[in-house]
């Protein structure tokens, strides 16, 4: 059974690359091609170990994954590579990192450090929104975390999934000012981590929205930048300006802005003369406001026009992800919704939106995802109107386009691809050039896509290399010799510990693994003479080698591991040993991870060879996990006490205190108000002001932006008139115009080196 169901060719090609190859990706096409219906498949079969990320709260929660910033624990605000430092001058007046201030972020708690030291593949979905200095940003911490600072991302194998046709990456005119010097563009694939290492492009290019060919046909010119005269009078013969649908049409308007349709919905809901209901959601665990699917009060009428936000998860298939339905029946806990096409009535259930958390399993070593909150919510809202932005994803039949007021190059695509077929458009205002026209950064990076036959005969090549260098790794005993020795320099001759009456039995643990590695040494070499040879029978011969060299290296390997565990049995009822417990822990899971690994580098080295597909299954099967299961957990009970395994590599570090000023710095710089933080933080405005009075005196944040300059020069004269720094001695003399606050603001201004 293949590992993915031929949906294309590229989507083939694209499986193929991931799993037997360690090139990045870039999996694109049009709206409704299928790009999330591969992910998801991906991850359910993929043998890799994988986590999913986007840029955005919404956009994770809907790929089923974590945020880029929650995932790498970044600060908010542009990035620096070391490469810019000649750049960078005293008068930037937004917040930006650098490397140096993203590793005091990067003190993880064991586990996470340990799981993204396992990572092998990174999905970034919706990857449109992804800006080329967060994803440097993610490469040098990756490289920092992995401690193999000179391969990009550290090793991990990246795929990118997105439309790069819909909205762009949002950056400010300043930041790019600075940033201009260093990127070519704000997109993801003119980050510095990719220029010698660009992923390969692959497009699907079956499209299950439209049928419409004339409508594809105008869709494609429009993502070329080859908009004809022919297409421009086709849109305008849709042109309605002062089009007002009847009730029963089930038109739904997309516009450019919030407030328009936010504005439209509450105005159809208004005239409705029927009840109110509101359904309030039921949110468990961890969720943040900002990542929630839908409303948290939801208000329903009956006659209301709704969308469904969701596919329906039933046999029955009777709605999906953009239907429209008007509300015909609604009681205490129940919903009915009347379906337009054919007047059927359904009743709808609450739907259970997932917040995942990723977390290394102490068992197995892989990658688990863990539920950390949901949010339970009727899969509907009010559609009269929808902003294109939340339009991504979404399929209509019918819909008034109103973006004559396009503020992003590609806008109109994204409307215009929400349809079927142009059947149900009109257009209430013009298009402009400016909404019509693709940026060309995005038109030349997709001239380096590769025909099919180019990239099948690419991946071969990057598939040898690929086993090549999963095979060495397998058999490297280095890193693990390496942190044995580690941990035998930490017993003390002097010492009268517990832990150091096992002296001897480490020394004669770590001489014993020499001699392992030794072997494993001369192995490598012999392999390496094998992969060069390269000949038809390589792969083969390879194979005959590396099934002998697993006979002779399981049990080894495995008398290795056996020790650890009947040592750590011995002695756990001992007192005051838990630290040295949690240290030989470490040791063993790293022992029998390359024992797994080497089991799994057979395994993928003979489906290659039988051109056979090698699944997440497995891997699963190439070890008895109940019994190991059962060691570990055994092993790690300690009187009740279960132990914390950090990683061999991990330094023993504090995890750094929040810094709340830095916090409303951040959401201020990210173009939040005073008031809008102060509400999403529950303090008071001049809490808020007094944060970031922080900054003033630091200079890196103009008291002109927060102050009036008449406040400013009023405070300012009556420091001089008074002879006075007391804030209330000023607000007496001001009055109660002033607040404390912008007080506060201005003498941080006056006074940078009290603050």
């Amino acid at each position: 059974m293949p590992i993915l169901e031929e949906t294309s060719m590229p989507a083939e090609i694209a499986a193929k690359f991931i799993n037997y190859t360690s090139k990045h990706v870039f999996l694109t096409g049009k709206a409704g091609t299928g790009k999330t219906t591969f992910l998801r498949k991906l991850i359910k079969l993929t043998h890799k170990k994988a986590m999913i990320c986007a840029p955005t709260g919404i956009a994770a929660i809907n790929a089923a994954g974590v945020t880029i910033h929650s995932l790498f624990q970044l600060p908010f605000g542009a990035f620096f590579p070391d490469a810019a430092g000649s750049l960078i001058n005293e008068n930037i007046s937004f917040n930006f990192n650098t490397p140096r201030t993203i590793v005091k972020h990067l003190n993880m708690q064991g586990n996470k450090r340990r799981m993204l030291q396992e990572l092998e593949l990174l999905v970034i979905d919706e990857v449109s929104m992804l800006r080329a200095d967060m994803l440097d940003a993610i490469d040098f911490s990756l490289r920092y975390i992995r401690r193999n600072r000179n391969i990009p991302f550290g090793g991990v194998q990246l795929l990118f999934i997105g439309d790069l046709h819909q909205l762009p990456p949002v950056v400010k005119n300043d930041e790019w000012r600075v940033m201009a010097g260093f990127y070519k563009s704000i997109y993801f694939f003119d980050a510095l981590a990719l220029q010698n290492n660009p992923p390969v492009y692959i497009e699907l290019d079956k499209i299950y929205r439209q049928d419409d060919a004339v409508f594809i046909d105008l869709l494609n010119n429009l993502r070329n930048n080859k908009i004809t005269p022919e297409d421009t009078a086709l849109l305008r013969q849709h042109f309605k300006q002062d089009f007002k649908p009847s009730h029963d049409e089930n038109y739904i308007t997309l516009t450019t802005h919030n407030n328009k349709a936010d504005s439209i919905n509450r105005e159809r809901l208004s005239q409705l003369t029927t009840k109110s209901y509101f359904f309030d959601a039921k949110i468990k665990g961890e969720f943040n406001e900002y990542a929630y699917p839908n409303d948290k009060s939801l208000e329903l009428k009956v006659g209301a026009q709704i969308m469904f936000i969701k596919n329906d998860m039933t046999a029955e298939k009777r709605y999906y992800n953009g239907k429209i339905g008007i509300v015909h029946h609604i009681e205490k806990d129940t919903i009915e919704i009347e379906l337009p096409e054919d007047r059927t009535v359904i009743e709808i259930t609450p739907y259970t939106w997932e917040n995942v958390k990723y977390k290394l399993n102490e068992a197995t070593n892989e990658i688990d995802e863990n539920v950390a909150g949901s949010f339970v919510q009727y899969p509907i809202k009010l559609a009269w109107a929808i902003t294109v932005h939340k339009s991504q994803g979404l399929t209509f039949d019918k819909a008034i386009i109103d973006v004559g007021d396009a503020f992003a190059p590609g806008q109109a695509y994204v409307a215009l691809s929400r349809l079927r077929s142009l059947k149900g458009l009109v257009l209430t205002s013009h298009l402009r050039d400016s909404g019509l026209q693709q940026d060309q950064n995005i038109h030349y990076f997709s001239k380096t896509k590769q025909p099919a036959a180019v990239l099948s005969e690419q991946m071969s090549t990057e598939r040898f290399d690929f086993i090549r260098t999963y095979l060495l790794a397998a058999f490297d005993l280095n890193l693990i010799r390496y942190y044995i020795k580690e941990h035998l320099q930490t017993f003390d001759k002097g010492e009268k510990s517990v832990k150091q009456k096992y002296d001897h039995w480490t020394m004669e643990l770590y001489a014993d693994f020499q001699k392992i590695t030794a072997t494993a040494d001369t192995f490598i070499n012999q392999l390496k003479g094998l992969f060069a040879q390269q000949t038809d029978h390589t792969l083969f011969n390879v194979s005959k080698r590396v099934e002998a060299a697993l006979k002779y290296f399981n049990p080894l390997i495995k008398g290795i591991s056996d020790r650890f565990l009947a040592h750590i049995e011995s002695i756990k009822e001992e007192k005051q040993i838990k630290t040295y417990l949690t240290e030989l822990l470490e040791l063993e899971i790293l022992v029998y991870e390359q024992l797994k690994k080497m089991h799994k580098s057979k395994a993928l080295l003979l489906a290659i060879i039988d051109g056979k597909e090698f699944s997440k299954a497995d891997t699963d099967a190439l070890l008895n996990t109940s019994e190991r299961n059962e060691q570990l957990q055994k092993a790690i009970q300690l009187k009740g006490i279960t132990l914390k395994v950090k990683s061999a590599a991990d330094k023993k570090k504090k995890e750094p205190k929040i810094d709340t000023k830095l916090i409303s710095f951040e959401l201020y710089n990210h173009g939040k108000t005073l008031e809008e933080i102060a509400r999403e933080r529950g303090f008071s405005v001049g809490t808020i002001e007094g944060h970031l009075a922080y900054y003033v005196a630091a200079q890196q944040l103009d008291v002109a932006k927060l102050v009036k300059p008449n406040k400013i020069k009023n405070i300012a004269d009556a420091v001089e008139s008074q002879k006075t720094k007391s804030m209330a001695t000023i607000r007496d003399f001001l009055g109660k115009d002033y607040s404390f606050g912008e007080i506060k603001l201005v003498l941080a201004s006056l006074f940078p080196s009290e603050e």
